[in-house]
C-alpha cells in the first residue's frame, strides 16, 4: 500500500467517524479552556441558588459592612446554621483581661483569679439580651467577629407571615479603656407595614449561688433608667472572689412601629477583689458596690459613641503591629484568619496598662520600658508550626485552653517581661514567637530556618528601642528563592543590619527597604541581624563561628506549588487532571475504534466503494488480465 492509498483510506475513516471527532475535538478546546482558567472557582458553584429574602437581607447587610474585613482576614462571619463550605467556626467573644464574654446563648460572664493566666472562673450572671420575635416564617443568623475592633455582633433577618423583614443587629465589646464595663447595643428595623412587638429575654442571674441584689433608678435628662445592683462570693479551688454586678434592666418588650427603628443600650459594671481574710468581706462588699454604683452611674451619663470611639481606638493602636502571611491552599495549612483570631483571643485575656484609665504614670513607665528592649525573647523555635498553639476556637473552653498555652509558651521562652505591660507586650512576644525573633546582647536576630522560608511573611511594626518600629519581610520569588527585606517605620538613632554570618560589612536601615539574601551557615544560626552598634554589628562577624556559608537553595517546586495551588501541579487543578484523564480514555477508545473497524469491519462507504467497483467493466477487464 502506497502513501497516497493510505492517506485516502484514514481521510474515508475520519469522514465515517466524524461525530467521533467532533467530540474529541470539544474535549480537547474544553481542556485547553479550563486549564487557562485555572478552573479555580468550581467549588464555588454548588454555592449558587436562589436566596429567599431573608437570606439575602443577611448577605447584604455582611457585605455593606463587612466584606473588605472579611478579605483581608480581620473580621470572621460565621453563618448559623453553617452556610458554606469553608467558613471559620471561631466563636465571637470579647475581653479586656478583666472581664471575658463568649457570645453563645447563655454564656456567663468570666473573671481572672488571683493567680489565672485566662479569665476562666465564671461568676452567676448572664447579661446577653435574647431577641425574639412571634410567628417568625423564617430567621437568618450570622454572628461576627472584628478582631481589630474588639467588637463581636449578632445579626438577624427575620420574616413573619406579613410582608416585609425585621432586622436586628446586637453588638458586644468588653471596653478596653474602661475595664468594668460590658456594654451590648441592640438596633431593631421593622420594615414590615404593621408593627411589630419584639420580646427581650433578660437572663441575668444564675440561681446559685445567691446575690444580694436591690433595684436602683438612674435620673437622665430623657428619663429614669431602672437597674439592679448584686454583690455575692464565687469560690474556686485555690481562692474567694467577691464580685459586684450593676446592670441596666430592660423591658420585656417593646412594639416597633412600621418602618421605625428601636435602639437599646445595655451597659453592665462588673468589679471584684479576692479575699485574703475572711473578716474583711462585709468591707470588701460595700467598697465594691459603691465603685459599681458609682462607674454604672458615670457610664450611663456619657454617651455610647463616645465610649466606643475610645475603645475603638485602643484596639486600633494595639493593632499597629501584625503579622501578615501567604495564604496557602495546602492541606491543613496555617492561614491569616485562624492567626488575627487566635491574637485576638490572647489579646482579650489581658489588660493594656496604656490605655487603661486609672494607671499610675509609673505602671505607664514601667510598661513602655519593658516594650522598648526584652532581653531574651522569644527562645524557642518559631510557633507558626506548633499544633498545639492553633487548636480550635470554636467553644469558650477552647479559646480559653488555647491562650492558656500560649500565655505559658511566651512567659517559659523568655518573654516573661513583656508580659508585665499587658496586652502591648504580649503582641510583641507573640510577632517575635512567628519568626523566632530574639533579643540577644544588643542586638535582635531572625531564628527561623530557610527551609522554613517557603511563604511570604511581613513583620509589622517589631518595637526596638523607644521609638523605632522595624518592618522585617520575607518574599519568596519567581525563582522559589526566598529574600529578606528589612525598614524602620519611624527610628530615634540609626540602625544597622547584616546577613547570616555577618561577613559582609553592616547595611544602615531607613524608610526605604534594604534587601538581604537568605544564607545556609553549618552550623546552623540566625539568618538576620539587625543593632543600633554598627560596632558591634562588625564584631559580630568575629563572634559568629561557622564552618561555611553558602546562599539558601531555591525550595523545591512542589512545595511552593502546593502553597500557592493546592497540589504539587502548579496552577492547574484537580478538576484538569480529572478531565485530561477522560479525555486519554476517550481518544484510546477512539483509537481503538478505528484499529477495528479497519481490520474487522467495514463501513457503509467501503461497501458502495467495493459494490461500485465491482460493476465496473474496464475494472473487471483489468482483473481478469
Amino acid at each position: 500500500m502506497d502513501f497516497a492509498e493510505g492517506f485516502r483510506r484514514l481521510k474515508r475513516l475520519l469522514e465515517v467517524h466524524s461525530s467521533i471527532r467532533r467530540l474529541f475535538l470539544l474535549l480537547v478546546i474544553l481542556v485547553v479552556l479550563l486549564w487557562m482558567a485555572g478552573y479555580n472557582h468550581l467549588p464555588y458553584l454548588s454555592r449558587r441558588h436562589v436566596f429567599t429574602p431573608v437570606e439575602y437581607c443577611l448577605d447584604r447587610k455582611i457585605s455593606k459592612h463587612f466584606e473588605h474585613e472579611v478579605h483581608d482576614m480581620s473580621t470572621n462571619v460565621m453563618h448559623i446554621p453553617k452556610r458554606y463550605d469553608g467558613e471559620n467556626s471561631f466563636l465571637p467573644y470579647v475581653g479586656n483581661g478583666y472581664i471575658g464574654l463568649a457570645i453563645s446563648e447563655d454564656a456567663a460572664i468570666n473573671v481572672k483569679d488571683d493567680r489565672g493566666r485566662t479569665l476562666n472562673v465564671p461568676i452567676p450572671f448572664r447579661p446577653s439580651v435574647q431577641i425574639s420575635v412571634m410567628d417568625e416564617d423564617e430567621r437568618q443568623e450570622a454572628l461576627v467577629s472584628q478582631f481589630t475592633q474588639g467588637v463581636a455582633h449578632r445579626i438577624m433577618c427575620i420574616a413573619r407571615a406579613e410582608e416585609g423583614l425585621l432586622e436586628i443587629w446586637s453588638s458586644f465589646y468588653a471596653h478596653r479603656t474602661h475595664p468594668s464595663v460590658l456594654e451590648q447595643n441592640i438596633t431593631v428595623l421593622n420594615s414590615h407595614s404593621r408593627p411589630v412587638l419584639v420580646q427581650f429575654d433578660q437572663l441575668g442571674w444564675n440561681s446559685e449561688p445567691h446575690f444580694k441584689t436591690e433595684q436602683k433608678k438612674l435620673a437622665l435628662p430623657d428619663g429614669e433608667i431602672p437597674y439592679i445592683m448584686g454583690a455575692g462570693i464565687v469560690t474556686t479551688e485555690r481562692t474567694q472572689i467577691m464580685v459586684a454586678v450593676a446592670y441596666k434592666k430592660v423591658p420585656n418588650a417593646v412594639q416597633v412601629s412600621p418602618h421605625e427603628t428601636l435602639s437599646l443600650r445595655i451597659v453592665t459594671i462588673v468589679n471584684y477583689a479576692y479575699i485574703v481574710n475572711k473578716k474583711d468581706v462585709e468591707r470588701v462588699r460595700a467598697e465594691l458596690m459603691t465603685r459599681t454604683d458609682e462607674q454604672f452611674r458615670e457610664t450611663l451619663r456619657q454617651s455610647s459613641s463616645t465610649l466606643f470611639r475610645a475603645h475603638q481606638a485602643a484596639w486600633k493602636d494595639l493593632w499597629n503591629s501584625g503579622f501578615y502571611i501567604s495564604p496557602s491552599r495546602a492541606e491543613d495549612a496555617l492561614n491569616g484568619d485562624k492567626i488575627n483570631a487566635t491574637l485576638y483571643n490572647v489579646l482579650s485575656q489581658v489588660r493594656d496598662p496604656l490605655h487603661e484609665v486609672g494607671v499610675s504614670a509609673g505602671e505607664v513607665a514601667e510598661a513602655n520600658a519593658v516594650l522598648s528592649y526584652s532581653e531574651g525573647c522569644y527562645t524557642g523555635h518559631h510557633t507558626l508550626q506548633a499544633p498545639s498553639l492553633w487548636t480550635a476556637l470554636s467553644t469558650e473552653k477552647e479559646i480559653l485552653r488555647t491562650c492558656n498555652v500560649w500565655i505559658i509558651t511566651l512567659d517559659k521562652m523568655g518573654c516573661h517581661k513583656l508580659l508585665r505591660a499587658g496586652a502591648p507586650g504580649v503582641m510583641q512576644g507573640m510577632i517575635l514567637s512567628f519568626g523566632a525573633f530574639k533579643f540577644r546582647n544588643s542586638h535582635l536576630e531572625f531564628n527561623t530556618e530557610p527551609k522554613d522560608l517557603h511563604r511570604d511573611y511581613h513583620f509589622r511594626r517589631i518595637l526596638y528601642g523607644n521609638s523605632t518600629h522595624l518592618n522585617v519581610s520575607v518574599v519568596v520569588g519567581e525563582d522559589n528563592k526566598a529574600v529578606l527585606h528589612v525598614a524602620l517605620d519611624r527610628k530615634d538613632k540609626d540602625y544597622f543590619a547584616c546577613d547570616a554570618g555577618c561577613l559582609d560589612p553592616p547595611v544602615e536601615l531607613g524608610i526605604q527597604k534594604q534587601q538581604f539574601p537568605v544564607k545556609i551557615t553549618d552550623p546552623i544560626t540566625s539568618i538576620l541581624y539587625i543593632t543600633s552598634d554598627r560596632r558591634h554589628a562588625e564584631e559580630l562577624r568575629v563572634s559568629i563561628h561557622v564552618k561555611e556559608i553558602l546562599e539558601a537553595p531555591a525550595h523545591e517546586h512542589h512545595v511552593i506549588s502546593m502553597h500557592r495551588h493546592g497540589s504539587g501541579y502548579s496552577a492547574m487543578s484537580t478538576m484538569f487532571w480529572v478531565f485530561l484523564s477522560l479525555l486519554i480514555v476517550l481518544f484510546h477508545l477512539f483509537l481503538f475504534h478505528l484499529v477495528y473497524t479497519e481490520y474487522f469491519g467495514s463501513s457503509p462507504q467501503d461497501n458502495r466503494y467495493r459494490a461500485s467497483s465491482s460493476s465496473d467493466p474496464l475494472r473487471k477487464a483489468r482483473s481478469s488480465t
